[in-house]
């Protein structure tokens, strides 16, 4: 949506709070996490098991109310940015239990055979266009990381991912719909193929259902291992985008003002100078972004990043989904 804010929060590692409808949907992925963890037990003969926020589930006798009440419960004393209302315990419930009858509770984990919850990946790419070096201490090859919300096997060759999605079906950068067609091509779920192509090599048919629970309900698309290189160009043309940027875009829309924490927002002490073209009025604190716009003219992006970078952030660390740090 803007590369300056890209650069923001992924290269200096500033990041802005997390989104109220946002939190909301960690807590149905979390429920139906701890649904598939109890697919899992049952499927080995477990009769309990132990989760981190709800502590020992009997996979026999359970509530999924009573589970939803305490992820609930842990993330909006967690989350305490927002004012949390009862309307918002009574939507996760609502979401939940959407997710779990559609189509006659054939997405509910606890009636799939499941092979992995919360995949995780981390898949480095040793081929020739995919290494970088920016200087002695920071060389590699560029390496994909995610979770996946939940892999499910539905026959000996062939895997089904499965994405829960509780905002709407849009394309954010662009305000368009996300049609199937627009799906197929969709980056994340093309990366979470060429992912599973690696996790499961034996594997031949891979099925990516997107399930919008409150906008359009599921999309599947079906793909196979001729795709994977289709998918791996598209990987490849993004990353030498971004690697040969030498000053990021910054989109002025009215989004800059409205929805950017970094456009509505100042460092502690936020530098106050005149410079031609500065949208905030002179004489006035600049705001994060100006602030950075302004120093990567001056400094560039290298200096930039030495001087506003967080204490201690690593470029290549990877939050995954629902971690409160």
């Amino acid at each position: 949506m803007c590369e300056q804010q890209y650069f923001i929060e992924y290269n200096l590692g500033l990041r802005s709070p997390s989104n109220q409808k946002a939190d909301k949907g960690t807590i149905v992925h979390k429920v139906m996490e701890i649904l598939a963890d109890i697919s899992v037990a049952v499927s080995k003969g477990q009769p309990t098991i132990e989760d981190e926020i709800c502590g020992e589930i009997n996979v026999f006798d359970h509530n999924v109310e009573k589970i939803t009440d305490q992820v609930y419960e842990y993330y909006t004393s967690r989350f305490i940015h927002h004012q949390w209302k009862p309307l918002d315990l009574k939507h996760c419930k609502k979401w939940v239990e959407k997710t779990i009858t559609v189509q006659n509770c054939n997405f509910d984990p606890r009636n799939q055979n499941i092979i992995q919850p919360e995949q995780r990946f981390d898949i480095e790419i040793k081929k020739p266009w995919a290494h970088y070096k920016y200087s002695e201490d920071l060389e590699g090859y560029l390496a994909i990381k995610g979770t996946i919300d939940l892999i499910a096997q539905p026959n000996p060759n062939t895997i089904e991912i499965i994405d829960y999605k509780t905002g709407k079906r849009l394309d954010w950068a662009t305000g368009e719909e996300k049609t199937f067609k627009k799906l197929e091509k969709d980056p994340q779920l093309r990366m979470y193929h060429y992912a599973a192509s690696v996790l499961y090599p034996e594997i031949e048919h891979v099925i990516v259902s997107i399930y919008f629970i409150n906008d359009g309900g599921i999309f599947s698309m079906n793909y196979n291992k001729s795709q994977i290189h289709e998918t791996e160009d598209m990987i490849r043309r993004k990353f030498q985008e971004i690697k040969s940027c030498t000053r990021p875009r910054l989109n002025k829309t009215w989004k800059c003002s409205k929805l950017c924490h970094f456009g509505k927002n100042y460092f502690p002490n936020p530098e106050i100078e005149y410079r031609d073209g500065q949208r905030t009025p002179h004489g006035l604190p600049m705001t994060i972004c100006e602030e950075i716009k302004y120093s990567i003219d001056l400094l560039g992006m290298k200096g930039t990043v030495d001087k506003y970078q967080q204490e201690g952030y690593n470029v290549g660390k990877y939050k995954a989904p629902g971690t409160t740090e």
